[in-house]
């Protein structure tokens, strides 16, 4: 697929989790829901192995870098370190250097990916079916940075050492990921999430620099767009989105429902963004109880308005429609699984009304 002219309209899918601990009953909702632009399910009640963070700290942990799945922390003050880490950069560029075996290690451990191999599976016995894209993701590098810690505490994003090993392990499982369901021979979204970028321009936050911040996601997306696939960011709060449009980031996904403001004060920017094929990925289906009160024709009232709103800024508002992709706001692996349901079959359904 090219990029530069893929023209979504509206296309439906999914973010990532999902409440459920049997696998197949999250596939059986992604697919009826899903269908055309599949996820597979993060299961994040399985363990800490298949949370946020911990689904992606497999080579880490093997090359003793970090202990543990639960409340990892860099080894930095073991005696060994340097072999350790020397583990892990002879894997890595033995990775780069088309190794397979050594790519595989920064795949999954068994227990993390239950939800990915299982739509592998799936897609393996019963075939992409209806599906013109497929959907992956894997958590960011600040969000990650921030919940890993050296042992006396400390964020290990702010050490420059372990921010490398971080982002050299995200990227080639990033790459991974991409080639795992590119073999199935359908373009592949890959979403980077990373909702820890909102913090960038904060008051709290000082110290990230911005070039830092475009140069990790650019590393990131360089994996994927290795393999062919397609870089997306999902951010499920307010933040300064010229940041993300000045990657090679070509998918960009916010929180329409909550935090519409922080995109419609950049309307010029994003008008840029999609001049260059860039796609907006509008989170406007909320991931909380308000969308009991929501209905289809409600929230297709709530995206006319936000889409009006850019145009009168100055966006084209038959490109924005044709490049534009819709999904939940968040990820709904926390929420009630009625809840869960009910998000997806909103979606579906105003999908299906905004392609019409």
């Amino acid at each position: 697929m090219n990029v530069q002219t893929w023209h979504p309209h509206f296309l439906a899918t999914g973010i990532g989790s999902l409440p459920y601990i049997d696998p197949q009953q999250a596939l059986n909702l992604i697919w009826k829901n899903l269908p055309q632009a599949p996820h597979w399910p993060q299961l994040p009640r399985l363990g800490a192995e298949s949370a946020f963070v911990g689904q992606y700290l497999k080579v880490l942990v093997e090359t003793g870098c970090i202990e543990g799945f639960d409340k990892p922390q860099f080894q930095i003050n073991a005696v060994d370190w340097p072999e350790r880490m020397t583990r892990f950069y002879e894997l890595y560029f033995q990775a780069e250097a088309g190794v397979e075996n050594a790519l595989e290690e920064f795949g999954f451990t068994p227990a993390g990916g239950v939800g990915f191999h299982h739509f592998c599976r799936e897609l393996e016995q019963k075939g992409t079916q209806d599906a013109i894209l497929l959907k992956g993701q894997l958590s960011g590098p600040l969000t990650v940075g921030m919940e890993i810690t050296e042992i006396n505490g400390k964020a290990s994003y702010y050490n420059e050492q372990l921010r490398d090993i971080l982002i050299k392990a995200l990227k080639l499982h990033a790459r991974w990921q991409t080639r795992t369901l590119a073999r199935f021979g359908l373009p592949v979204l890959m979403s980077i999430d990373d909702p820890a970028l909102y913090a960038y321009g904060s008051s709290t936050h000082l110290t990230l620099e911005r070039h830092t911040l475009i140069q990790n996601l650019n590393e990131i997306a360089e994996g994927i767009l290795a393999e062919g696939g397609i870089p997306a960011v999902h951010v499920c709060a307010g933040m300064d989105w010229t940041l993300v449009f000045d990657t090679n980031i070509k998918v960009v996904n916010f929180d329409a429902y909550e935090y519409m403001t922080s995109m419609a004060v950049l309307a010029q920017p994003l008008e840029e963004f999609l001049q260059k094929g860039g796609i907006l990925s509008w989170g406007i289906v909320p991931t909380s109880p308000k969308a009991w009160t929501e209905s289809v024709p409600s929230l297709k009232a709530r995206l006319e308005k936000n889409i009006e709103e850019l145009s009168k800024k100055g966006v084209n508002e038959t490109r924005l429609r044709a490049q534009s992709l819709l999904t939940p706001s968040c990820g709904t692996g926390t929420l009630d699984v009625t809840l869960a349901e009910r998000i997806y079959v909103l979606l579906q359904e105003l999908s299906t009304v905004m392609r019409a």
